[in-house]
């Protein structure tokens, strides 16, 4: 079973390097850029790390910033 991604980084990092996945709050996260630190994570939907990679665009652009509070987001999906 792939890894599902939970967090991208949005950040525009300077240097740019091979794409990492690493854990952020107990989960998988992506940044494109491949940075060590200087994150800005996202929450997206649990999404195959293959798929966020074949996006283009996925961890820069594509993604734009959410104002709504993030510790209801944090309590999980709505049931």
């Amino acid at each position: 079973m792939a890894a599902l991604i939970e967090f991208v980084c949005i950040e525009k990092h300077d240097s740019r390097g091979d794409s990492s996945v690493t854990v952020e709050q107990g989960v998988w996260a992506y940044c494109a850029a491949g940075a060590v630190d200087g994150h800005h994570w996202t929450r997206i939907d649990p999404t195959a790390v293959e798929t966020v990679r074949s996006r283009p665009g996925y961890g820069r652009a594509y993604f734009v910033h959410d104002e709504s509070d993030e510790r209801i987001l944090a309590s999980g999906p709505a049931r």
